[in-house]
């Protein structure tokens, strides 16, 4: 009998074991390769083995594996530095999971503005820890777990003036994500983003964009807001920063940093040296091998397979999302066709919109993965 407590859904279990992977190949223990388009639910940027990320953990491992979070520490402060300009942000505060992150953004918002109420989108995501549920509407995530915390209301994302409606002097922030990741790669209208920003600039709500699916490259851009002119207050990174390794952070202008004090959060991992190693080797990486103009060819190479595209396959409606992470919409349910992906040697995943196939990457992926993705799609999507 196990000893592993398994929460997870049988149905979402993989039916085999994965003991090794090679770039953009994972293996199972008879040996068998698999495309990895999913990334371990889209944080293997870099993909398996990635000869520098490697280094750098073995680099630190040997030097100082982990030191309290009070002791100054030269990484840590590197690590703030480059992800800090890569974002355009001024500050990095350093913890071990996306939903801690946004914790704290909750806490930083409702602090900062001396307000209680949460605007969040309908359909969103932002984790499963109390504070983050009561930020996440989905039923499937908060009905065993009820009453939520928080003081929240709910919108439709990419309806500003449903926005616009539920703002007023009470709201402390609006949180969203710039693409809906679990809900199907949902994507707002142009220039949504910068509307936000100047909805709650008039009631003097903060914005908060959570981009710890989309974040660090993911989407072919630094962060996901970089495609519109606008400057979030606070903005939560996690899975790709770390490839693997667990890290995210919480990013803040400067004005929203000094609203904050020592020790008013805190957290016994988050920033620790391997953490930090690991976040300046993906960023490194993204540097020197031109991962953002790589993601973005993915991404066009994928979305050439909707309707009208050069390698448009029958059966996907549409797609959505940029770069390494992608919806293909289909005209039947992706399980089934996931399914057929898998036994072709390609790992998918799926959203709570029963007809999204996401995709998404590494953004090393070679060209010869989405060819045999192409194929694969083609033969499985031609099997009524």
């Amino acid at each position: 009998m196990s000893a592993l407590l398994d929460i997870i859904s049988p149905p979402s279990l993989l039916p085999f074991e994965l003991v090794s992977g090679q770039g953009s190949r994972v293996f199972t223990s008879d040996g068998t390769p698999y495309w990895d388009f999913y990334g371990g639910h889209a944080v293997a940027l870099l993909g398996q083995g990635h000869p520098g990320w490697v280094q750098a953990l073995a680099s630190q491992a040997t030097t100082l594996s982990f030191v309290t979070t009070v002791a100054p520490l030269a990484i840590r402060e590197e690590a703030a530095r480059r992800l800090a300009a890569f974002a355009g942000l001024d500050r990095v505060f350093f913890v071990n999971s996306g939903a801690e992150a946004n914790e704290a953004a909750l806490k930083v918002a409702r602090k900062a503005t001396g307000r209680s109420v949460i605007v969040a989108m309908e359909r969103g995501f932002h984790g499963r820890t109390m504070a983050c549920l009561g930020v996440t509407q989905s039923a499937s995530y908060r009905s065993q777990h009820s009453p939520v915390h928080g003081d929240v209301r709910f919108v439709p994302f990419g309806d500003i003036e449903a926005l616009d409606a539920a703002l007023d002097d009470t709201v402390a922030a609006v949180l969203l994500e710039p693409l809906q990741g679990i809900a199907g790669i949902l994507e707002p209208p142009p220039g949504y983003l910068t509307d936000v920003r100047a909805a709650c600039d008039r009631v003097g709500a903060l914005f908060i964009c959570d981009e710890i699916q989309t974040g660090v490259g993911r989407t072919g851009l630094p962060f996901r807001f970089h495609s519109e002119p606008c400057r979030p207050d606070l903005v939560t990174c996690g899975k790709s920063l770390g490839n693997g390794f667990p890290v995210a952070a919480l990013l803040l202008t400067e004005a929203m940093a000094a609203t904050t004090s020592p020790g008013e959060h805190g957290t016994t991992f988050g920033g620790a040296p391997l953490a930090c190693a690991a976040a300046i080797a993906v960023l490194d990486a993204i540097e020197a091998e031109d991962l953002l103009p790589k993601a973005r060819a993915i991404g066009a190479f994928v979305r050439s397979m909707a309707p009208g595209g050069a390698r448009a396959v029958p059966g996907v409606v549409a797609v959505r999302g940029d770069g390494c992470l992608l919806g293909l919409i289909l005209d039947r349910p992706a399980s089934s066709v996931g399914a057929a992906l898998r036994d072709a040697g390609i790992l998918t995943g799926t959203a709570h919109d029963p007809c999204c196939l996401r995709i998404c990457p590494p953004a090393t992926l070679p060209d010869e993965a989405l060819h045999a993705l192409h194929a694969a799609l083609v033969a499985a999507l031609g099997d009524s």
